[in-house]
C-alpha cells in the first residue's frame, strides 16, 4: 500500500493531508505559514517535519513506519514564492532531502498544486484569488505558464488583500463625498467600530496593514454591501474581475495560441458568489475558454502532483469517488 502526502503551503495556513492509494483521507492538520519570509528556512523544513510527524500520528501509523517502514511515501509541497528566489529554493530542498528523505517529497511553487487540484490534472488554467493572486496553467504539450503574483506591494491584483485595500479607499471616497454614501460606508464604520471617520487611519494602519491576511478578510464587508445594493462595492467586483481576467489572458496566451481550453478558480474571493462570478464569466467571455467548478481544493492537487511524480496509483477520479462518501476536515494546529 503507497502513502501520499499533500502539502499545501501558503502565507498564513499550511494545509497537510495523508492518503493512501485508494484515495481514503487518513489525516489532515493545518499550520501556519510556510513563507521562508515569515519563518525562514530552517522554520520552512521543520513545519514539514512537524506536519508530516502530526499526519502519521493523527492516522495511527506512526509506529508501524518507524518499525517497518516499508511501504512507500510519495509527498508533494506546494510552496509559495518557489521559483522566485532560488538560492532559498536549493537550501530548502537540499535540507527536504538530507532530512526527509524517506517520505520522496517533491517542491512545486503552491499555484501549480492549485491547477492539479482545480483541473484534476488536466490540460487549463487554475487562477487563484485568495489573500494573493496568480495564474498557472499547463497545456496539451506540458508546457506550463504563470501571471500575476508578483508582489503584494506592486501585484496580487484582484486578490483579496487587494479588495479589502481598496475597500477602505472607497470608504474614504464615500466619507468624504467623492463618491454617494452607500452600505459600504456604513458597514465599514460599523465593523471597524468607528465613532469618527478619521479613526479608520490609526485602525488600518496599526491592525490591519502589518498583516495581509487580516486586511484581506475586509472582502467580506464589500460582498455583503454590494449584495445591500452599494454601486461602488459592485464596481470594485468588476475591476477584481477584469484583473483576474487578465491573468487568465497572460497564461492564456503564452500556451494556447487562440485554442479553446478551461479554466478553473480557486481562493477565498470565489466565496463571494455571482458578487464576483457573474462579472468574472463576462470578462472571460473575450477568450475562448470555459469556466468549470473546481475539481478538488489544492491539498488534493498536491497529493495527485506527488503521485505523478511517484507511482502514478493514485488520481482524480479516485479522490473524487472517495469524496463523496470521506468528510475530512483538516486539525487547526499550531
Amino acid at each position: 500500500m503507497s502513502y501520499y502526502i499533500g502539502i499545501d503551503g501558503g502565507g498564513t495556513k499550511t494545509d497537510f493531508i495523508l492518503c493512501n492509494e485508494a484515495g481514503k483521507i487518513l489525516a489532515g492538520r493545518r499550520y501556519g505559514s510556510a513563507s521562508h519570509k515569515q519563518i525562514g528556512v530552517r522554520g520552512v523544513v521543520e513545519l514539514l517535519r512537524g506536519g508530516i510527524r502530526g499526519l502519521l500520528e493523527e492516522a495511527g501509523i506512526a509506529d508501524a513506519v518507524k518499525t517497518r517502514g516499508d511501504a512507500p511515501f510519495y509527498g508533494c509541497f506546494g510552496m509559495p514564492m518557489y521559483g522566485e528566489f532560488p538560492e532559498y529554493d536549493r537550501q530548502i530542498e537540499a535540507d527536504i532531502k538530507r532530512e526527509l528523505a524517506f517520505y520522496h517529497i517533491r517542491v512545486v511553487n503552491d499555484a501549480q498544486a492549485g491547477w492539479a487540484g482545480s483541473l484534476g490534472m488536466q490540460p487549463g488554467i487554475n487562477v487563484v484569488a485568495g489573500t494573493g493572486s496568480i495564474g498557472f496553467g499547463v497545456n496539451e504539450e506540458g508546457k506550463t505558464a504563470k501571471a500575476g503574483g508578483w508582489s503584494e506591494f506592486f501585484s496580487d491584483e484582484g486578490s483579496c488583500n487587494w479588495i479589502g485595500r481598496r475597500t477602505v479607499e472607497y470608504f474614504a471616497k464615500e466619507a468624504d463625498e467623492r463618491l454617494p454614501k452607500g452600505a459600504l460606508y456604513y458597514l465599514v464604520r460599523a465593523h471597524l467600530q468607528l465613532t469618527r471617520d478619521m479613526e479608520i487611519i490609526e485602525k488600518i494602519e496599526e491592525e490591519y496593514a502589518p498583516s495581509r491576511d487580516k486586511m484581506a478578510s475586509l472582502q467580506l464587508i464589500l460582498k455583503e454591501a454590494a449584495l445591500a445594493g452599494d454601486v461602488a462595492a459592485s464596481y470594485l467586483y468588476e475591476e477584481a474581475a477584469e484583473e483576474l481576467s487578465l491573468i487568465v489572458g497572460g497564461v492564456y496566451r503564452q500556451l494556447f495560441d487562440e485554442r479553446t481550453c478551461l479554466v478553473s478558480c480557486s481562493g477565498g474571493l470565489f466565496l463571494a458568489g455571482d458578487c464576483i462570478l457573474v462579472p468574472f464569466q463576462k470578462k472571460l467571455a473575450e477568450y475562448p475558454v470555459t469556466l468549470i467548478p473546481p475539481r478538488l481544493d489544492p491539498a488534493r492537487g498536491a497529493l495527485l502532483l506527488a503521485s505523478s511524480f511517484g507511482d502514478g496509483k493514485l488520481t482524480a477520479e479516485i479522490l473524487e469517488k472517495t469524496e463523496n462518501r470521506i468528510k475530512s476536515e483538516v486539525k487547526i494546529c499550531i
